[in-house]
């Protein structure tokens, strides 16, 4: 059977994001803008296998769109029922440090949306791994009706007080809807 050429390989994005049922409408909006438009550039959406919140409403999107959705669960919640049933792909890992291992496996870039512990944790981590070269991928945080900004405000002060290795802005880059994250995406994968 002939292997796919890594080179002509849709890219994959990553996408983190809430997970709850309660999740405000304008965040799970702007979730399913990003689902669907990396649908229609023909990428591949890899999120965290939920039915609820920005990770279902971008894995709906997205799927409406025609587009492929990969997810990457811990045993835990696929045991308990927490899983889109429509994935293309589904991996499920038995750790939290394997399941964000499995979630940036490979990816061209990240997109962070609001969210809570879980969605800072992750972001943070890849922060951190990009801050001290682990990898390059772009980090493209939706700042819905400001979500971000008390974390932009924290990176910024850090910043100015010496405690990053260089500007903020080369860590994580910050756009105000989807319209822009998806702009800045397909310039990144031009």
């Amino acid at each position: 059977m002939p292997t796919v050429n890594e080179s002509t390989a849709p890219p994959v994005i990553t996408v983190f994001g809430s997970s709850s049922p309660r999740t405000p409408l304008a965040y799970r909006q702007a979730a399913a803008a990003i689902g669907a438009g990396i649908a229609q550039q023909g990428w591949i959406l890899r999120n965290g296998a939920g039915a609820d919140g920005c990770m279902g409403a971008s894995t709906d999107a997205a799927l409406a769109a025609g587009g492929r959705v990969q997810g990457v669960n811990l045993q835990y919640f696929v045991d308990q029922g927490f899983v889109h049933p429509q994935l293309h792909d589904m991996r499920v890992a038995a750790t939290m440090r394997e399941r964000k291992q499995l979630l940036g496996a490979d990816c061209a870039a990240y997109v962070i949306l609001p969210g809570g512990p879980g969605t800072w944790e992750e972001l943070w981590e890849v922060a951190v791994e990009r801050q001290i070269g682990v990898h390059d991928k772009p980090l493209l945080c939706c700042d819905v009706d400001g979500f971000w900004q008390g974390f932009a405000s924290t990176l910024q002060r850090a910043e100015g007080e010496g405690l990053l290795y260089g500007p903020a802005r080369e860590l994580l880059q910050w756009y105000p809807s989807p319209e822009a994250c998806m702009a800045r995406l397909q310039e990144l994968l031009a």
